[in-house]
């Protein structure tokens, strides 16, 4: 894919499919960046209707901490709501926000592909599924990655971008680098790992505390205290 996606970052729209409480959260991020939304609902399910309203008090969030100095309706202006794939025909970058099952990927994969240019670039929020095993499910595997969020977004600097094994690593340097324009401090994940680099990190440390609090060796307390003034 040769292709400019900083250039492209600077005017396209990024899309959002799956409006649930991250999929919500990761719009409020861009939108308080100045990017343009396409939000689209893949269900008619009360956390998908909700979304609107839910970026709306993210947004005022925003604002009253100091995060963006414009005013919510004006920032409201760069979000589309739809439920019609149609409308991706716009982006230069296409999120999946929806929850985890493979069926379900699957399948809006295929709704993304059938209405988006060869060149677009599709993202997955998962935290649990390798970006090895999804990319199979596309017709274009080298244009999949993960972009991996934390709640909430738009106040959290975290984001681990992931190759899969058929994903393009010049690509993702490139997606690297317009994560830091996004207000983040990004990882990159090389080459896919079950777990990627956090959540592995976070689960041995989490099973060593809690071998080391039921061998009675230190209190929940203590250990808790120990990560955070010596480890961060």
């Amino acid at each position: 894919m040769k292709i400019n996606y900083q250039k492209i970052d600077n005017g396209a729209s990024i899309g959002i499919v799956g409006l649930g409480m991250m999929g919500s959260s990761i719009a409020t991020a861009l939108l308080i960046k100045g990017k343009k939304i396409v939000a689209l609902s893949s269900t008619d399910t009360k956390i998908d209707l909700e979304a609107p309203e839910r970026i709306k008090k993210s947004l005022l969030e925003c604002i009253n901490k100091g995060l963006t100095n414009k005013a919510q309706l004006e920032l409201l202006e760069n979000i589309h709501f739809t439920s019609d794939y149609a409308d991706l025909r716009s982006c230069w970058l296409v999120m999946e926000c929806v929850i985890e099952d493979l069926n379900i990927k699957k399948e809006v994969y295929s709704r993304i592909e059938n209405n988006v240019d060869d060149t677009v670039i599709i993202t997955s929020n998962t935290s649990a599924i390798p970006i090895s095993i999804l990319q199979n499910h596309l017709r274009i595997a080298e244009r999949f990655y993960g972009l991996h969020w934390s709640e909430p977004a738009y106040t959290s600097r975290f984001l681990e971008i992931i190759c899969g094994k058929k994903s393009l690593v010049e690509v993702g340097e490139q997606l690297y680098i317009i994560a830091k324009s996004w207000g983040k401090e990004p990882t990159l994940v090389r080459k896919d790992i079950m777990g990627f680099i956090t959540n592995r990190i976070m689960y041995a440390m989490y099973r060593e505390a809690i071998h080391l609090v039921e061998n009675g060796y230190a209190t929940i307390e203590d250990v808790d205290r120990a990560c955070k003034n010596d480890g961060g």
